[in-house]
Parts: C-alpha cells; sequence; structure tokens
C-alpha cells in the first residue's frame, strides 16, 4: 500500500513524470516556489515527500492575501525571504542549524540592531528544538517589520 504522501503526491502529478509542475498545481503556484528545492520548475517526489514530513508545512504558505497584487508581492517577498534562507541552509536540510546560524546572525546584524547572536537564536527559534525552520524565519522577519 503506498504512504499518504505518494497517493497525494500522484493525484497532483496528472501526466505521471514523477514531477508536479505548475499547471498541475496553480492553486499553490507560491508553494510550488518554496518546496522545489533545486529551483528546477518541478517538485520531485523527494522533495514532495520532504516538505510533506515537515510540522510547519502549511504555516509558512499561509498568508492573509486580499488582492492579487498583495498575492504577488507576498510570492516575491516569500520568494527572496526563502533563497536567504536556503543560501544559509548549507547542507539544504531544510533548517538553520547553531553552526549555520553565526552566518545568518552576522548577514541579519547588516540590516537589523540584533541583541547578542544567541539571543537572537533564541528569538527565531521559537519552539527551542535547536534549529530555525523557514517557518520560524518568515515569522521573526515579518515581526521585524512592524
Amino acid at each position: 500500500m503506498p504512504l499518504l504522501s505518494q497517493i497525494i503526491f500522484n493525484a497532483h502529478d496528472k501526466d505521471n513524470s514523477g514531477n508536479i509542475d505548475a499547471d498541475e498545481l496553480k492553486s499553490v503556484a507560491q508553494a510550488l516556489r518554496i518546496i522545489d528545492k533545486d529551483n528546477s520548475g518541478h517538485i520531485s517526489y523527494d522533495e514532495f515527500k520532504a516538505w510533506w514530513a515537515r510540522k510547519d508545512r502549511f504555516q509558512v504558505l499561509k498568508d492573509e492575501q486580499e488582492t492579487q497584487e498583495d498575492a504577488q508581492q507576498w510570492g516575491e517577498w516569500l520568494q527572496a525571504t526563502t533563497n536567504h534562507f536556503n543560501f544559509f541552509d548549507k547542507d539544504r536540510n531544510g533548517v538553520i542549524s547553531r553552526e549555520e546560524f553565526t552566518a545568518l546572525y552576522q548577514n541579519l546584524s547588516q540590516h537589523y540592531k540584533l541583541p547578542s547572536l544567541m539571543e537572537t537564536l533564541k528569538q527565531l527559534d521559537s519552539d527551542n528544538d535547536g534549529v530555525v525552520t523557514l517557518d520560524e524565519y518568515v515569522k521573526w522577519l515579518r515581526q521585524q517589520a512592524h
């Protein structure tokens, strides 16, 4: 019996190519950019499975988008934020480890007045699991803007 994630993936892979492209999944085209870790324009089953296994898989995709312009701006910001996050996620495991965080902290401190490295890590790591997820990073950046 196939895994639930494989069943869901197959339901969206209309042409049975082993990939989901934006035409097959228009309702979550922005999610394509988030899930597509290799920026191929397709979501492989491995990329989908990795996203599906995340505890915050839907949180990062939500936003109260009232207009198409807001949605486009949100998408562009989220893409840039995801690219920034991925740049510092050197081992490409979907989280920023304590070791990777030092470089991110140095970059962020050029743009924000931040407390110490450890205090900033505590602020970003809202669930205290020792790593920073994309969802935590997005939430923290949005808090900084307000």
